[in-house]
């Protein structure tokens, strides 16, 4: 195996250890509201920290077992900080698994001080929870991704994890099998070649946690841009683009669907009589009942003001859309209490099928917008 230059070697490691942690930092400082994120952080310091004290201890002749248990003291928690940040990046947080694994700390401390003599020792403890750790970031960063461009956002940062796991697992082997070169610390080959895939495949990682950063930053950003901000609803947008969508798949399959618009009557009451908060809580509890009444195959989204829209397939007879509008009817009516006292809703609603209403999506808006207002009419008369 070839050997490594220890003075290059050690510049090689400082200059990355400066460069890791100010795009760990920059990392943190634009993303800093995603969970897990700041953990990333904090472990990575920890882990940087840990690697330069090996290296400092050889230059700077550290008492014997002073580098090898401050080392493994912070690269412990350094990687357990790394895979809780990514099981709460992708979802997974459970206070019970972080206050175990807090815990753990202490057992982490005391190991490494007791084995600070013995490498043999030291590299089983170590590398036996350092292995799991990085095996569990590397599942969690694919593991149940919503569609295949989250699942190769996550890629690199999965596979960057898998090969720093499989990085430690072959010096764990090498250490359960005695063998020389991997307690001979750092001038020895094999920890020279370790220490340097290890960092080579943590760059990996860390690039990796950049573009899987980026792509969840993305789409929240497009996210926001398709989502009304008062009721969370698809907004008017996000409406155009599913109805154009379902119009074209219709066109294609022959599945007929049914375009429903619904608005709240005397909702002008409510902004003048207990003002506009009062009004936002209603469109809020309105969009609450619209979410709850539409079926899974079924779109809901608000239009605008006080009008919803909601796209029902498949739909194939007007009785069928006829117990579609009951049941939205049946939902969305009833009390509701507002800041002030509580309003009582009623709605009036207009429904087309795709079959009847026209060829385009304005027709078919234009259509049920009609219907809607017919509607309104006809309360109005029985007042």
């Amino acid at each position: 195996m070839l050997q490594l230059d220890i003075a290059t070697l050690t510049l090689t490691f400082v200059s990355m250890a400066l460069t890791t942690a100010i795009v760990l930092f920059l990392i943190w400082r634009i993303n800093r509201d995603m969970p897990g994120v700041k953990l990333w952080l904090l472990g990575g310091l920890l882990l940087l920290t840990s690697t330069l004290t090996l290296f400092l201890g050889v230059q700077l002749n550290f008492p014997e077992g002073v580098a090898p248990f401050v080392s493994n003291a912070l690269s412990l928690p350094g990687n357990m900080l790394l895979m809780e940040g990514t099981l709460r990046f992708r979802g997974f947080r459970s206070q019970r698994r972080w206050l175990l694994l807090l815990a753990l700390i202490p057992v982490f401390l005391l190991a490494s001080w007791l084995n600070r003599f013995d490498a043999a020792a030291r590299y089983t403890f170590h590398d036996s929870f350092t292995m799991s750790f990085m095996l569990v970031a590397a599942i969690a960063f694919v593991w149940r991704t919503k569609d295949y461009e989250e699942f190769f956002a996550n890629i690199l940062a999965a596979f960057g994890a898998a090969l720093m796991a499989v990085s430690v697992g072959l010096r764990l082997l090498m250490a359960l099998i005695n063998s020389d070169q991997v307690f001979a610390g750092t001038a020895s080959m094999v920890t020279q070649w370790y220490l340097f895939t290890g960092t080579n495949f943590y760059v990996m990682w860390m690039f990796g946690i950049s573009v899987a950063c980026y792509y969840r930053s993305r789409q929240q950003v497009m996210q926001m841009a398709r989502e009304d901000s008062l009721t969370g609803l698809p907004n008017r947008r996000c409406i155009d683009e599913r109805l154009a969508q379902t119009l074209a798949e219709s066109k294609r399959s022959g599945e007929a669907f049914a375009v429903i618009m619904a608005d709240i009557n005397d909702f002008k009451l409510v902004n003048d009589r207990f003002g506009h908060s009062a009004g936002d809580t209603l469109l809020h509890g309105i969009a609450g009942r619209l979410r709850d009444a539409v079926r899974d195959a079924d779109f809901a989204g608000r239009l605008g003001g006080d009008e919803f829209l909601v796209i029902a397939r498949p739909v194939t007879s007007q009785a069928a859309l006829d117990q579609v509008v009951s049941r939205l009817r049946t939902r969305m009516e009833g009390p509701l209490t507002i800041p002030g006292g509580s309003f009582n809703v009623r709605v009036s609603i207009g429904a087309i099928l795709s079959d009847a209403g026209g060829e385009t999506a304005d027709q078919l808006l234009g259509a049920a917008d009609a219907e809607m207002y017919q509607n309104k009419a006809q309360i109005s008369q029985k007042k």
